[in-house]
């Protein structure tokens, strides 16, 4: 902030100040049509979607759960949307747009690109430019600025510059009430009580022994990266991020991940691997591989199948069952690039 004068800010919040006024958006309803601005943006938002969730469009929105709720409500109430059970999960509800939601797009939208349309051809063609450069320039800082005070846990890559991804991923944890960082001493018990009794299972990790001595030997190796996820102050999960091999392999990154049962089957699961890839990636790793994945642990194999990672193989007969039985392991591979 030394670089700029509080007159600059301030002639730049008067400035967007004027942009707000221009468009009229400090209107109830968009000019003569009776759609609100919030209204607008979720018309446009389901428009460009594929049958979205509640949680879908108040992320994309950047809204709580509670005003994307309301707003939705008073949408169907209007008849601009409707929403549907899933037939699998009732408590998923998709939302579409209404043959009136369409048509209530379709006659705002020409007004908007009119409005837009007319304002540019005011200005010179370099002017042009210089427009479309300051709205995105604006539109990335504050961008930067949210997922860092929304998210102060957000990870820098090497330049010392927000992953976006890893930002959207961190909003989506901080949705649920969850934060992740770095591993700390303080956490050790909290973690190695999630640990022992994974390994007490028996359907996720192979290891025989839940001994604190294995936990540090399996979790803390070599250049181990650990991070774990709270819910307020209560560890709820975590995962390890480390080099699978060493030398001219040291590009593949390796990980294992664990969630305290009573915070299984909301999704965080899904959220703690696509952040560990994204970490993964901001790291230096070209690659994930997991070398021992239970054939039998079919959630994971599941998730790990929708997140992109591919069975390059199979070792049968691969891990020892407590009752005796025997069971394969599958070694799990994806690029970080794609």
């Amino acid at each position: 902030m030394e670089k700029f004068s509080d007159e600059k800010i301030d002639l730049l919040r008067h400035n967007a100040r004027g942009v707000v006024r221009e468009l009229g958006l400090l209107n109830d309803a968009y000019f003569e049509i009776g759609v609100t601005l919030a209204e607008r943006h979720l018309l446009i938002e389901l428009s460009s979607s594929s049958c979205p969730t509640m949680g879908e469009v108040a992320e994309r929105l950047l809204l709580d759960k509670s005003t994307a709720s309301r707003l939705i409500a008073k949408a169907i109430k209007k008849g601009y949307i409707k929403s549907t059970l899933d037939a699998n999960d009732k408590r998923k509800r998709f939302l579409h747009l209404t043959e009136i939601g369409r048509k209530t797009l379709e006659a705002f939208e020409p007004i908007a690109f009119n409005q837009t349309k007319q304002a540019l051809l005011t200005l010179l063609p370099e002017e042009m430019e210089l427009a479309h450069q300051g709205i995105a320039l604006y539109a990335k800082g504050l961008r930067t600025s949210r997922l860092q005070n929304q998210a102060p846990h957000v990870m820098l890559n090497e330049k010392g510059v927000v992953s976006e991804n890893l930002g959207d991923i961190s909003i989506k944890l901080s949705q649920k009430g969850l934060s992740l960082t770095l591993f700390k001493q303080e956490d050790e018990n909290s973690l190695y009580d999630i640990f022992r009794k994974v390994v007490d299972s028996g359907v996720e990790f192979p290891y025989e022994s839940n001994s604190i001595q294995e936990f540090y030997r399996q979790f803390f190796a070599p250049s181990s990266k650990v991070y774990v996820c709270r819910f307020s102050n209560e560890v709820v999960g975590g995962f390890y991020i480390r080099p699978n091999f060493s030398g001219r392999c040291d590009h593949i990154a390796n990980a294992a991940y664990m969630i305290k049962d009573s915070h299984r089957g909301q999704g965080i699961g899904t959220l703690l691997v696509n952040a560990s890839l994204e970490i993964a990636k901001n790291f230096g790793f070209q690659s994930m591989q997991f070398n021992m994945v239970l054939s039998q642990n079919v959630i994971a194999m599941k998730l790990y199948d929708k997140l992109g990672f591919k069975i390059i193989g199979t070792i049968p007969q691969a891990i020892r069952n407590p009752d005796g039985s025997y069971q394969d392991g599958y070694v799990l591979f994806r690029m970080l690039n794609n």
